[in-house]
């Protein structure tokens, strides 16, 4: 019985400390890499949507129909240095190449894919305003057809859930085209 007392004892003190102790939120970094013709990218994870006009603008349109909670990430391409048109890219995040390579990584997807296909108005009164709000902010994408032109810069938005598939994002790796961790 003793043995019992203790071993409970022993799990409930690693189960964590106090109510009041809040975990530290990991803040979110800044990474840079090139996808394959040459187009620069810089991405900036865990952005504050209160911090940018645009993502306000999205994040409150989610938040006000009631659709789960995501978390954003800018991308900045640079097309500058490009021969030719380039798409917009999404990244993934995964604690090394091995487990991107089996699978494990978790996908970013276009912020504008979400609100076109996911954040969708939940009352015919607000078609108005949801087409609006597309025709704003992704009107040039991406994804768009002609991608980012030559000698262009494109700002555009990820998004990640936050789901129980994507606990521990913030410490993960951010990987690029070709798997190509970016830096």
């Amino acid at each position: 019985m003793r043995g019992r007392v203790v071993l409970v004892t022993l799990l409930l003190a690693g189960c964590g400390g106090s109510k009041e102790e809040v975990p530290k939120l990991e803040p979110g970094k800044t990474v840079r890499g090139a996808t394959e013709t040459g187009m620069a990218l810089k991405v900036e994870t865990f952005v504050d949507p209160a911090k940018d006009p645009r993502l306000k603008r999205i994040d409150d349109w989610r938040a006000q129909r009631g659709y789960r909670a995501v978390d954003f990430h800018r991308v900045t391409a640079d097309n500058a240095a490009g021969p030719g048109a380039d798409s917009g890219r999404t990244v993934r995040f995964a604690s090394d190449a091995a487990r991107l390579a089996a699978g494990q990584g978790i996908e970013a997807r276009f912020s504008c894919d979400a609100l076109e296909f996911e954040w969708l108005p939940t009352e015919t009164a607000d078609a108005d305003a949801w087409n609006a709000l597309r025709r704003d902010v992704c009107a040039a994408g991406p994804p768009k057809p002609e991608g980012i032109a030559p000698g262009a810069s494109q700002t555009y938005y990820l998004v990640t859930d936050r789901g129980f598939a994507e606990r521990g994002l913030r410490r993960m790796r951010v990987f690029g085209p070709r798997d190509a961790e970016l830096k």
